[in-house]
């Protein structure tokens, strides 16, 4: 089974200060523990960078897809 390529976000390298266009590796969802159950979180994602070869977390949109 081949595994689906994500789409590529706009993300700030901070290793080298440039946007970049990048797919990640993995994205996971962050979010706060409320007493609802109804938190408000964040998607994240983990990148590599193109140039220096470290890896970095950067935020990607609410609608983009989890994987894992």
């Amino acid at each position: 089974m081949a595994q689906k390529q994500l789409p590529p976000v706009k993300v700030k390298d901070p290793t080298t200060g440039k946007e970049v266009e990048l797919a990640p590796i993995k994205v996971w969802e962050l979010s706060p523990k409320t007493r609802r159950g109804k938190g408000r979180g964040v998607k994240i994602g983990l990148f590599k960078s193109p140039d220096t070869g470290k890896y970095f977390r950067a935020k990607v949109p609410d609608d983009y897809p989890v994987k894992k």
